[in-house]
């Protein structure tokens, strides 16, 4: 009975409202286990804050590495940083519509749902993809990948609402290098 209370009371308490101020970041995070391979960990963000999606890949970073330009250009994201001392990769700075290369905005990134449809789709999304391989040893990578978006509506004026990522990007670049891990 004892146990049945407290799981009530963690239940309600996870309902209660915020003391944070409108637009304030918090630090809420859900992670997800699966996918690429033994010990992956996908953490997809809650909209509040960018958070990174982290896999362990069996290869040596310089091999995932000259792979990387490939991924990016796969996915339709120019590269505007490139630092190859810290194996870090990606675009800061990517202004996007609707779609990126050729999948919907809707499939990487949540910005809400306006008029029953998904405002991704639909706002001037401001995109921001980031990839950095870290050596784990010497054949063990760890990926990480950071995606940050906020959009607006373009038919009439708005703020930028931060939007949550759906993990597809990251899950999307893991993938691919995984593959290339496998060659």
């Amino acid at each position: 009975m004892r146990g049945i209370t407290l799981l009530g009371i963690v239940a309600l308490s996870g309902c209660a409202s915020s003391n944070a101020a409108p637009g304030s970041a918090s630090t809420e995070t859900a992670r997800v286990v699966g996918s690429v391979g033994e010990g992956t960990v996908h953490a997809i963000s809650t909209g509040s804050a960018p958070i990174s999606g982290t896999t362990t890949i069996a290869a040596p970073a310089d091999k995932l590495w000259r792979a990387l330009p490939a991924v990016y250009d796969s996915l339709g994201i120019p590269r505007s940083v490139i630092d190859a001392s810290s194996r870090l990769i990606g675009n800061r700075g990517l202004q996007v519509r609707r779609q990126l290369k050729d999948v919907r905005l809707s499939k990487f990134i949540d910005c809400g749902s306006a008029q029953a449809r998904p405002s991704a789709d639909f706002y001037d999304v401001n995109l921001s993809v980031v990839t950095q391989l870290q050596v784990i040893d010497p054949g063990d990578t760890r990926v990480v990948t950071t995606v940050d978006a906020m959009g607006r509506p373009v038919s009439f004026s708005g703020e930028y609402v931060r939007c949550a990522t759906t993990g597809e990007i990251e899950a999307r670049v893991s993938k691919m290098l995984d593959v290339v891990a496998r060659l």
